[in-house]
């Protein structure tokens, strides 16, 4: 409840500052907002295009209805205080102990990716309260057989894969579930309702935007080129890769004094081969865990392995500690494993630990039942402190967090100075909290000089730029992309009399200064600003320009 009550605090107390959300799912739902219907967007952040519109589709009533994004982080936090009671259910009907089952349904939401996102507009933890309600919701339904519960199960699974395509092998263990179901599937038979819910599932899953990737790129997935670089073509590289990316992420401690990059220890071939099979490997500790690259954290990972030793000791020494496993159970967890093996085959990216949030609850349930530990088991001293240290290691990351600090940052900051703490650290300090702090608006000192009259506005962009800011105020003013391939005709013709322009992208993208920009446009330069988006990449310089 400390953890929760902290997160919401944080969550109705800033604006959301998650990269993703800022560069592309905020900004597509503008696009469909100010036009009143869904688009294929002309940007070259395909993202916009490409990606799941499960968490977008339920920003977007809020929006219309309030014109501000600061309630968003609801999305996220009501569900949260879901996952106790589904995480209990789902265990309990795996066979896992009453004693068991109630302890992990206070600890795993404790998880860093969990915790971390409750007051986030990310939308990773989500998944993983789709995917337990589905799996609660059929397993109730082989219960009591109702057509209900059947209906409920099938939309979660359907609400599961629209939020994200990475999500698509999870239906593998829910339709493992409904096989060990089929009994009341098959009483039931196949009436009006079930039809409708099929189709509705099909309506909310991540059909339409497969078929919609399809139509306009040739591939489902909308990247036939893996330009991205994140579908890998060597199983066994993904399979290391990912779980040295898992590793890294979920045995980082919570909070460090410097950054540590673990990529030179890799033996020289294998770093060789594993970069070129997973280009977007990343294998560096931050001095924070933060919700963009978390895990369950190392709190969970000690306590599930404090499971796993418990449980071979129990086996020599105290026999009466072993209870009889769920054959059923072993099936649907298994499908789990299977899932997340499909995953980390095909997929390659450096946010895995994140990525996998709805994953995590089937793995661990996997553990406990391949354990078959008794429930007297957590009335040793052992688990209760294990627990209890789970819970209370994500404590300093909610207070820390650069995105929603719990603390004075400036006070803290001069006091640093006063102690004589590092220049280098106090800097480091300084920037990574003043990015965070800017950063749901970091573009306005480039467009405080746009009339608020103009209603639109141009944007060269590199393809990962935070482009919310341009949108501002939100409902009036609508950003529309352009190159400088396009005439001055043609982006006079949108109604654009002034464009913001990133270096990075006439750099990388165009090889074109920017003074052969404005030659071309006939442009007046009224801005140039150092802008840091992201800590990482440093200051990048942006222009704004009058045509």
């Amino acid at each position: 409840m400390l953890l929760a009550m902290m997160a919401f605090i944080g969550g109705a107390a800033y604006s959301p500052t998650n990269y993703d959300y800022l560069t592309y799912r905020f900004p597509r739902v503008l696009h469909w907002c100010l036009d009143q219907h869904w688009q294929w967007i002309s940007t070259i952040d395909v993202r916009m295009n490409l990606s799941g519109t499960g968490f977008e589709w339920l920003m977007a009533p809020l929006f219309v209805f309030f014109k501000t994004d600061r309630l968003f982080f609801l999305i996220n936090f009501i569900p949260y205080m879901l996952l106790p009671g589904l995480i209990f259910s789902v265990f309990r009907h795996l066979g896992i102990s009453r004693r068991l089952s109630w302890w992990w349904m206070w600890v795993l939401p404790c998880g860093y990716c969990y915790i971390l996102q409750a007051a986030s507009a990310g939308n990773d933890s989500l998944s993983a309260v789709y995917l337990l309600a589905s799996l609660h919701y059929l397993f109730l339904a082989r219960t009591n057989c109702s057509v209900k519960n059947l209906v409920l199960s099938c939309l979660a699974i359907a609400l599961l894969t629209g939020i994200k395509a990475s999500n698509l092998p999870l239906v593998l263990p829910w339709l493992t579930t409904l096989f060990f179901s089929r009994a009341c599937v098959l009483e039931k038979g196949i009436s009006a309702m079930m039809v409708l819910t099929l189709l509705v599932a099909a309506t909310i899953s991540f059909l339409p935007v497969a078929l919609l990737n399809i139509h306009f790129t040739g591939s489902y997935s909308g990247d036939p080129h893996n330009k991205s670089r994140i579908e890998l073509t060597n199983p066994v590289a993904g399979f290391l890769g990912n779980s040295l990316q898992m590793a890294k992420d979920n045995l980082a401690p919570p909070i460090l004094p410097r950054r540590v990059d673990w990529e030179p220890e890799l033996p020289a071939n294998l770093k060789a081969n594993l970069l070129r099979d997973f280009p977007r490997l990343d294998l560096r500790w931050g001095e924070l865990q933060i919700e963009e690259e978390a895990g369950v954290g190392l709190g969970i990972v000690l306590f599930v392995g404090l499971f796993i030793v418990t449980g071979i000791g129990a086996r020599v020494a105290d026999p009466s500690l072993i209870a009889a496993r769920n054959r059923q159970a072993l099936w649907v967890v298994g499908a789990g494993v299977v899932a997340w093996l499909a995953y980390v085959s095909k997929m390659g990216s450096e946010a895995t630990s994140r990525l996998i949030a709805a994953y995590y609850p089937l793995l661990i349930a996997g553990i406990l039942v391949m354990a078959s530990l008794d429930g007297r088991i957590v009335r040793r001293r052992v688990f209760r402190w294990g627990g209890f240290l789970a819970m209370l290691s994500a404590l300093p990351l909610l207070i820390l967090s650069p995105a929603r600090p719990l603390f004075p940052v400036e006070a803290v900051s001069n006091l640093m100075t006063m102690c004589h703490v590092p220049v280098e650290i106090v800097a480091r300090y300084n920037m990574v909290y003043s990015v965070y702090s800017a950063r749901s608006d970091a573009l306005q000192e480039l467009t405080a000089s746009v009339p608020p009259s103009e209603q639109t506005i141009g944007l060269v962009q590199a393809g990962n730029d935070a482009e919310v800011a341009l949108w501002r105020p939100f409902g009036t003013r609508k950003v529309i992309e352009v190159t400088p391939e396009d005439s001055l005709e043609e982006v006079k013709a949108r109604g654009i009399h002034f464009v913001a322009v990133s270096q990075e992208a006439l750099t990388i993208g165009y090889h074109m200064p920017i003074t052969s920009l404005m030659a071309k446009w006939s442009a007046t330069l009224v801005e140039e600003k150092s802008i840091v988006l992201l800590v990482r990449v440093g200051p990048e310089t942006w222009y704004l320009l009058s045509l």
